[in-house]
């Protein structure tokens, strides 16, 4: 239906000024092991995932697989807690895509976060935002507590194009008449999903598309 549109944002570096799952899991394990130990853990945590490979995707589901085992209700409690902590922070939003996002908002188009983070980790900044739409890594539950495993479809790269696609196809929006932002080459397919893509300048080689292909591209520097 050409009446009901939607901006589609990546959140890291894209809407934020920082990476979520990175700055959460350090918040998770000082909150558990107390600072030198949560320092400590994060360190070890690093260092495995530079073990899993090069790959996005790869690197991604090692990340979750971290907390297999972990509580989903303590995980979510902690991702409100680290989101309080964060939210204060002067310069945790990009502001001209914090701008672009209330615009589309007063002009009745429906904001929704795709994002490789959790919906755990993201749902406070979509409370905090009023987004009502998350498109983010489901974490597979049993009896309270993660696998290790993610749900399909791992909203990383071409994942978030599959994301946004069904999302489209379930609200029957026209995806010409939708908008998303992005700062990553991986978030090329997402871009790709829409009609009218802006990129955030930040990756060279997305930019480089983006010029080629007569694309938007926003300084997230800039302040007015």
């Amino acid at each position: 239906m050409d009446n009901i549109r939607f901006a589609f944002f990546d959140v890291d570096e894209t809407l934020i000024n920082l990476k979520s799952m990175f700055s959460f899991r350090a918040f998770y394990y000082r909150q558990r092991f107390g600072a030198l130990g949560g320092r400590v853990a994060d360190r070890v945590a690093h260092r495995r995932l530079l073990a899993s490979g090069r790959d996005r995707a790869q690197v991604n589901r090692a990340f979750y697989r971290a907390f297999r085992g972990h509580s989903q209700a303590a995980f979510a409690e902690c991702a409100r807690r680290w989101f309080a902590e964060v939210s204060v922070q002067p310069s945790l939003y990009i502001t001209p895509v914090l701008d672009a996002l209330r615009r589309h908002r007063d002009d009745g188009v429906e904001p929704v976060f795709v994002s490789g983070s959790s919906i755990e980790i993201l749902q406070p900044l979509a409370d905090a935002l009023e987004v009502r739409h998350v498109l983010a890594n489901r974490l597979e539950v049993s009896r309270g507590r993660f696998t290790g495993e993610l749900l399909a479809p791992q909203t990383i790269g071409d994942g978030k194009r599959a994301a946004v696609d069904a999302f489209l196809t379930r609200h029957r929006a026209n995806a010409e008449r939708c908008y998303g932002y992005g700062d990553h080459l991986s978030d090329l397919p997402l871009l790709e999903a829409v009609g009218l893509p802006t990129v955030v300048e930040r990756d060279p080689a997305l930019v480089e598309i983006a010029q080629a292909r007569g694309w938007p591209v926003l300084n997230p520097d800039c302040t007015f």
